[in-house]
């Protein structure tokens, strides 16, 4: 998959178009992605480098997923190109019919491909509806995606945020359609853990939309899966500075300051507390960690494929 970060070269030729942010990337993005793929020619998404509430309001949404786990999915997916425009005031001031001839005169694009609820252009006013005469001059279909349902609700970023909020990771991942999840490098962290005989790897986290706490978790390495216990929190009992996730991985031993990961929370165990003492802290890991594996061994547990 192609990636570029402007809609500046002359040399385009994207048939079939998308627009959106997509966070999360929950099934009914993929069911419109699948649909932008499966036509002839070369597939655009236009997506942007921030959440556009985060210059259009006071208050943005914590994000689902990072900028490159989205581009990860969009070529799983077998889009041919994206762009990812920055979202600057200039951009969000465009009526709906200039970026459609910006789209059409730069990306010489013959379909529109949006959600049901897509909605842009200056404050927002553009829909498929509002577009559909100068479409037809320019001779460009407009195609509008249902909205995809699970259990009688539709999927929206909104609603799989919400239920992430108060850590109901059943429904979210129902509505994802695959584990949420964390990616990021590992990182130096204090060494705390491992001079209680319980080492862990850190990532350092900008935010995190699930209840600060421990879980059960499943960590993948390069293919390889690991089981363990996470703390995402402060870890007050050390005073870390800024949010940080930890992972104890059950029967690791090794190094992987540098390497990338994903670690996967399966369920909650006890919300982060603050210990009186480290061997405090040391006894608790432990009774999570035996509580983390009997979850791992009753038969409710399906590993992630």
């Amino acid at each position: 998959m192609e990636i570029s970060y402007s809609l500046s070269s002359p040399n385009y030729v994207i048939d079939s178009v998308t627009i959106g942010f997509f966070d999360g990337c929950h099934l009914g993005h993929r069911r419109l992605l699948s649909r932008l793929s499966s036509y002839e020619g070369k597939s655009g998404v236009i997506t942007f480098d921030i959440h556009p509430q985060t210059l259009l309001s006071s208050s943005s949404p914590m994000l689902i997923t990072t900028i490159k786990e989205k581009l990860a999915i969009f070529a799983n997916l077998s889009v041919d190109h994206t762009f990812v425009l920055p979202f600057t005031r200039e951009f969000a001031n465009q009526s709906a019919e200039e970026f459609l001839s910006l789209i059409h005169n730069t990306l010489r694009c013959k379909r529109l491909i949006l959600g049901y609820d897509s909605r842009f252009g200056k404050d927002g006013l553009g829909n498929i509806t509002s577009l559909c005469p100068l479409a037809t001059i320019l001779n460009i279909e407009l195609m509008k995606i249902p909205p995809y349902y699970v259990d009688g609700e539709i999927v929206s970023s909104k609603k799989i945020r919400e239920f992430l909020s108060r850590g109901d990771l059943v429904k979210a991942n129902a509505f994802l359609g695959y584990p949420y999840q964390y990616s990021g490098e590992v990182i130096q962290g204090k060494r705390i853990g491992r001079c209680l005989g319980v080492p862990t790897i850190n990532i350092q986290q900008q935010s995190a939309l699930l209840p600060h706490g421990v879980y059960a978790c499943e960590v993948v390495h390069k293919a390889t899966y690991y089981q363990g216990i996470m703390n995402l929190g402060l870890a007050p009992t050390v005073q870390r500075e800024g949010l940080v996730l930890e992972a104890h991985l059950f029967e690791f031993s090794g190094n992987l300051y540098g390497e990338r990961v994903t670690v996967i929370p399966r369920k909650f165990i006890r919300a982060e507390q603050t210990f009186a003492s480290k061997e405090s802290l040391k006894q608790a890991m432990l009774k999570d960690t035996k509580v983390a594996k009997s979850f791992f061994n009753s038969p409710s547990y399906v590993k992630t494929v």
